[in-house]
Protein backbone atom coordinates (compact mmCIF):
# COMPACT_ATOMS: atom_id res chain seq x y z
CA UNK A 1 0.00 0.00 0.00
CA UNK A 2 1.56 3.47 -1.05
CA UNK A 3 1.25 5.91 1.38
CA UNK A 4 -1.86 7.83 1.10
CA UNK A 5 -1.92 10.70 -1.23
CA UNK A 6 -4.23 13.34 0.50
CA UNK A 7 -6.62 15.51 -1.85
CA UNK A 8 -7.13 18.92 -0.53
CA UNK A 9 -10.29 19.63 -2.08
CA UNK A 10 -10.84 23.74 -2.34
CA UNK A 11 -14.07 24.08 -4.43
CA UNK A 12 -14.51 26.10 -7.64
CA UNK A 13 -14.83 29.45 -6.25
CA UNK A 14 -11.39 29.55 -4.77
CA UNK A 15 -8.41 28.41 -5.70
CA UNK A 16 -6.20 27.26 -2.37
CA UNK A 17 -8.21 26.07 1.10
CA UNK A 18 -8.39 28.11 4.25
CA UNK A 19 -10.32 26.73 7.01
CA UNK A 20 -10.62 25.65 10.69
CA UNK A 21 -11.03 22.44 11.66
CA UNK A 22 -12.24 20.57 14.72
CA UNK A 23 -12.37 16.91 13.41
CA UNK A 24 -8.60 15.94 14.36
CA UNK A 25 -9.32 12.01 14.39
CA UNK A 26 -9.94 12.70 10.09
CA UNK A 27 -6.57 11.57 8.00
CA UNK A 28 -4.76 10.38 11.01
CA UNK A 29 -2.36 8.29 9.34
CA UNK A 30 0.79 8.63 7.39
CA UNK A 31 0.31 10.86 4.38
CA UNK A 32 1.23 13.67 1.85
CA UNK A 33 0.21 16.44 -0.74
CA UNK A 34 1.62 18.91 -2.84
CA UNK A 35 -0.09 21.65 -1.23
CA UNK A 36 1.50 23.55 1.66
CA UNK A 37 0.11 23.09 4.67
CA UNK A 38 -0.14 25.89 7.65
CA UNK A 39 -1.10 25.02 10.98
CA UNK A 40 -2.07 27.03 14.19
CA UNK A 41 -2.96 24.23 16.98
CA UNK A 42 -5.25 26.31 19.00
CA UNK A 43 -6.64 23.47 20.96
CA UNK A 44 -5.20 19.67 21.12
CA UNK A 45 -1.95 18.12 21.53
CA UNK A 46 -0.03 15.27 20.16
CA UNK A 47 3.05 13.38 18.14
CA UNK A 48 3.68 14.86 14.53
CA UNK A 49 5.70 12.92 12.83
CA UNK A 50 7.21 14.53 9.57
CA UNK A 51 9.95 13.02 6.97
CA UNK A 52 12.70 11.88 9.60
CA UNK A 53 11.77 14.03 12.72
CA UNK A 54 9.20 14.50 15.50
CA UNK A 55 7.63 17.10 17.09
CA UNK A 56 5.54 17.62 20.05
CA UNK A 57 2.32 19.82 19.27
CA UNK A 58 0.83 22.10 21.57
CA UNK A 59 -1.46 24.89 21.56
CA UNK A 60 -0.12 27.77 20.10
CA UNK A 61 2.38 25.84 17.91
CA UNK A 62 2.54 27.34 14.32
CA UNK A 63 3.59 24.58 12.04
CA UNK A 64 4.45 24.64 8.34
CA UNK A 65 4.52 21.21 6.47
CA UNK A 66 6.32 21.64 2.98
CA UNK A 67 4.70 20.63 -0.41
CA UNK A 68 5.17 16.57 -0.35
CA UNK A 69 6.64 16.07 3.20
CA UNK A 70 5.30 12.86 4.77
CA UNK A 71 3.71 13.69 8.04
CA UNK A 72 1.36 12.17 10.75
CA UNK A 73 -0.55 14.15 12.85
CA UNK A 74 -1.36 11.49 15.83
CA UNK A 75 -3.23 14.06 18.32
CA UNK A 76 -3.39 12.78 22.26
CA UNK A 77 -5.85 9.88 22.88
CA UNK A 78 -8.51 12.02 24.41
CA UNK A 79 -8.81 13.84 21.37
CA UNK A 80 -9.03 10.62 18.97
CA UNK A 81 -11.66 8.53 21.26
CA UNK A 82 -15.16 7.54 19.89
CA UNK A 83 -16.51 10.43 22.38
CA UNK A 84 -13.36 12.31 22.47
CA UNK A 85 -12.25 16.14 23.69
CA UNK A 86 -12.99 19.34 20.95
CA UNK A 87 -9.50 20.00 19.74
CA UNK A 88 -9.27 22.91 17.39
CA UNK A 89 -6.82 23.92 14.49
CA UNK A 90 -6.85 26.57 12.17
CA UNK A 91 -5.14 26.30 8.83
CA UNK A 92 -4.21 26.99 5.13
CA UNK A 93 -3.65 24.72 2.03
CA UNK A 94 -1.88 25.81 -0.74
CA UNK A 95 0.30 24.63 -4.04
CA UNK A 96 3.22 26.83 -4.48
CA UNK A 97 2.32 27.23 -8.19
CA UNK A 98 -1.68 28.49 -7.64
CA UNK A 99 -0.65 31.96 -8.76
CA UNK A 100 1.77 31.21 -11.56
CA UNK A 101 4.53 29.18 -11.92
CA UNK A 102 6.80 32.24 -12.25
CA UNK A 103 5.33 34.21 -9.23
CA UNK A 104 7.76 33.40 -6.60
CA UNK A 105 10.76 33.42 -9.67
CA UNK A 106 10.29 37.35 -8.75
CA UNK A 107 13.22 39.20 -7.06
CA UNK A 108 10.52 40.63 -4.96
CA UNK A 109 8.98 37.50 -3.53
CA UNK A 110 12.71 35.94 -2.58
CA UNK A 111 11.86 35.83 0.88
CA UNK A 112 8.87 34.03 0.06
CA UNK A 113 10.55 31.58 -2.18
CA UNK A 114 13.21 30.81 0.36
CA UNK A 115 10.37 30.26 3.28
CA UNK A 116 8.41 27.64 1.19
CA UNK A 117 12.08 26.05 0.39
CA UNK A 118 12.54 25.53 4.20
CA UNK A 119 9.56 24.17 4.90
CA UNK A 120 10.67 21.28 2.83
CA UNK A 121 11.68 20.18 6.14
CA UNK A 122 8.70 20.91 8.18
CA UNK A 123 9.13 24.47 10.52
CA UNK A 124 7.68 25.21 13.84
CA UNK A 125 7.48 28.89 14.64
CA UNK A 126 7.72 30.46 18.08
CA UNK A 127 7.77 33.72 19.73
CA UNK A 128 5.58 36.80 19.85
CA UNK A 129 5.74 37.73 15.66
CA UNK A 130 3.97 35.05 15.97
CA UNK A 131 0.98 36.65 16.73
CA UNK A 132 0.30 38.74 14.06
CA UNK A 133 0.62 35.59 11.67
CA UNK A 134 -1.75 33.67 13.69
CA UNK A 135 -3.96 36.72 13.47
CA UNK A 136 -3.68 37.22 9.94
CA UNK A 137 -4.32 33.51 9.37
CA UNK A 138 -7.69 33.85 11.70
CA UNK A 139 -8.75 36.63 9.08
CA UNK A 140 -7.55 34.90 5.93
CA UNK A 141 -10.22 31.71 6.77
CA UNK A 142 -13.06 34.75 6.54
CA UNK A 143 -12.30 36.33 3.70
CA UNK A 144 -13.94 36.44 0.13
CA UNK A 145 -12.38 37.14 -3.21
CA UNK A 146 -9.17 38.53 -4.11
CA UNK A 147 -8.69 40.03 -0.21
CA UNK A 148 -7.97 36.19 0.34
CA UNK A 149 -4.79 36.23 -2.05
CA UNK A 150 -3.45 39.35 -0.61
CA UNK A 151 -4.25 37.87 2.82
CA UNK A 152 -2.06 34.61 2.12
CA UNK A 153 0.90 37.01 1.01
CA UNK A 154 1.05 39.12 4.08
CA UNK A 155 0.63 35.67 6.11
CA UNK A 156 3.68 34.26 4.20
CA UNK A 157 5.58 37.91 4.34
CA UNK A 158 4.43 37.59 8.46
CA UNK A 159 6.30 34.04 9.07
CA UNK A 160 9.42 35.01 6.86
CA UNK A 161 10.11 37.75 8.98
CA UNK A 162 9.84 35.40 11.91
CA UNK A 163 12.79 34.96 13.31
CA UNK A 164 13.10 32.12 15.99
CA UNK A 165 11.59 28.61 14.09
CA UNK A 166 12.87 25.02 14.14
CA UNK A 167 13.54 21.95 11.86
CA UNK A 168 11.62 18.99 12.65
CA UNK A 169 13.26 17.38 9.88
CA UNK A 170 16.91 16.85 8.40
CA UNK A 171 17.16 17.28 5.27
CA UNK A 172 14.04 15.52 3.93
CA UNK A 173 13.59 14.86 -0.07
CA UNK A 174 10.02 12.91 -1.30
CA UNK A 175 12.15 10.18 -2.95
CA UNK A 176 10.74 7.39 -0.80
CA UNK A 177 7.49 8.80 -1.27
CA UNK A 178 6.38 5.00 -2.20
CA UNK A 179 7.03 3.86 1.74
CA UNK A 180 4.11 1.78 2.79
CA UNK A 181 1.48 3.86 5.05
CA UNK A 182 -0.12 1.39 6.64
CA UNK A 183 2.65 -0.35 7.95
CA UNK A 184 4.67 2.68 9.10
CA UNK A 185 1.20 3.72 10.80
CA UNK A 186 1.43 0.64 13.11
CA UNK A 187 4.58 1.28 13.78
CA UNK A 188 4.50 4.87 15.08
CA UNK A 189 1.14 3.84 16.76
CA UNK A 190 2.85 1.03 18.48
CA UNK A 191 5.72 3.20 19.70
CA UNK A 192 4.09 6.14 20.66
CA UNK A 193 1.89 3.43 23.20
CA UNK A 194 5.45 1.95 24.29
CA UNK A 195 8.47 4.03 24.31
CA UNK A 196 7.99 4.82 27.62
CA UNK A 197 8.73 1.19 28.58
CA UNK A 198 11.42 -1.21 26.88
CA UNK A 199 11.06 -1.65 23.57
CA UNK A 200 12.06 -4.86 21.77
CA UNK A 201 12.70 -4.48 17.75
CA UNK A 202 11.18 -8.08 17.91
CA UNK A 203 8.06 -7.02 18.82
CA UNK A 204 8.07 -3.96 16.87
CA UNK A 205 8.81 -5.95 13.64
CA UNK A 206 6.07 -8.59 14.38
CA UNK A 207 3.72 -5.38 14.12
CA UNK A 208 5.24 -4.81 10.58
CA UNK A 209 5.34 -8.35 9.58
CA UNK A 210 8.74 -8.49 9.06
CA UNK A 211 12.00 -10.16 10.23
CA UNK A 212 14.30 -8.25 12.44
CA UNK A 213 16.94 -7.56 10.00
CA UNK A 214 14.24 -6.84 7.14
CA UNK A 215 11.96 -4.35 10.19
CA UNK A 216 15.36 -2.72 10.43
CA UNK A 217 16.32 -2.03 7.13
CA UNK A 218 12.82 -1.30 6.13
CA UNK A 219 12.46 1.55 8.63
CA UNK A 220 15.97 2.97 7.92
CA UNK A 221 14.64 3.05 4.42
CA UNK A 222 11.48 5.00 5.29
CA UNK A 223 13.21 7.54 7.85
CA UNK A 224 16.89 7.53 6.89
CA UNK A 225 16.77 7.22 10.87
CA UNK A 226 17.50 3.28 12.96
CA UNK A 227 14.48 2.97 14.96
CA UNK A 228 16.65 3.27 17.66
CA UNK A 229 17.79 6.97 16.88
CA UNK A 230 13.79 7.54 16.75
CA UNK A 231 12.96 5.91 20.00
CA UNK A 232 15.82 8.40 21.31
CA UNK A 233 14.30 11.66 19.84
CA UNK A 234 10.54 10.48 21.06
CA UNK A 235 12.16 10.09 24.71
CA UNK A 236 13.86 12.98 24.62
CA UNK A 237 11.75 15.18 22.87
CA UNK A 238 8.95 13.88 25.70
CA UNK A 239 11.25 15.02 28.62
CA UNK A 240 11.79 18.28 27.20
CA UNK A 241 8.25 18.43 27.24
CA UNK A 242 8.07 17.08 30.88
CA UNK A 243 10.50 20.55 31.36
CA UNK A 244 8.03 22.74 30.04
CA UNK A 245 5.15 21.81 32.04
CA UNK A 246 6.52 21.60 35.64
CA UNK A 247 8.70 21.16 38.25
CA UNK A 248 9.24 17.06 38.72
CA UNK A 249 12.88 16.57 39.33
CA UNK A 250 15.08 15.82 36.73
CA UNK A 251 14.95 12.25 37.81
CA UNK A 252 11.51 11.58 37.60
CA UNK A 253 11.51 13.25 34.22
CA UNK A 254 14.17 10.84 33.00
CA UNK A 255 12.18 7.73 34.19
CA UNK A 256 8.71 8.46 33.39
CA UNK A 257 10.62 9.74 29.92
CA UNK A 258 11.64 6.17 29.08
CA UNK A 259 15.16 5.67 30.61
CA UNK A 260 16.71 3.48 33.01
CA UNK A 261 19.95 5.71 33.46
CA UNK A 262 20.14 8.77 34.69
CA UNK A 263 23.52 9.37 33.26
CA UNK A 264 22.84 8.16 29.73
CA UNK A 265 19.57 10.57 30.07
CA UNK A 266 21.84 13.33 30.56
CA UNK A 267 24.85 12.40 27.89
CA UNK A 268 21.81 11.59 25.13
CA UNK A 269 20.20 14.92 26.27
CA UNK A 270 22.92 17.02 25.43
CA UNK A 271 23.42 14.98 22.38
CA UNK A 272 20.89 16.15 20.78
CA UNK A 273 19.86 19.08 22.27
CA UNK A 274 22.89 21.11 23.12
CA UNK A 275 22.08 21.77 26.62
CA UNK A 276 21.62 19.70 29.50
CA UNK A 277 18.44 18.79 31.30
CA UNK A 278 18.54 21.61 34.04
CA UNK A 279 19.68 24.10 31.42
CA UNK A 280 17.04 23.61 29.14
CA UNK A 281 14.34 24.46 31.53
CA UNK A 282 16.00 27.66 32.54
CA UNK A 283 15.95 28.78 28.91
CA UNK A 284 12.31 27.85 28.05
CA UNK A 285 11.53 29.79 31.38
CA UNK A 286 13.45 32.73 31.08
Amino acid sequence: MKPILLKITSGPAISFSARSDSKSYKNNSWHYHPEFELIHVIKGSGTLFAGDGVHYFKPGDLVFIGSYLPHYWKFDTQYTTESPEKSYTELTQFKGDFWGKDFLSIPENKYIAALLEKSRKGLVFRGNKTIEAKGILTTLIAATDTRRVILLLELLISIASCKRSLHISSAYHHDNIFTQSERITKVYNYTLQHFKSNIYIKDVAAIANLTTNSFCRYFKSCTRKSYSQVIAELRIGYACKLLSEGEKSIKQICYESGFNNITHFNRLFKKLKDVQPNEYRKMINT
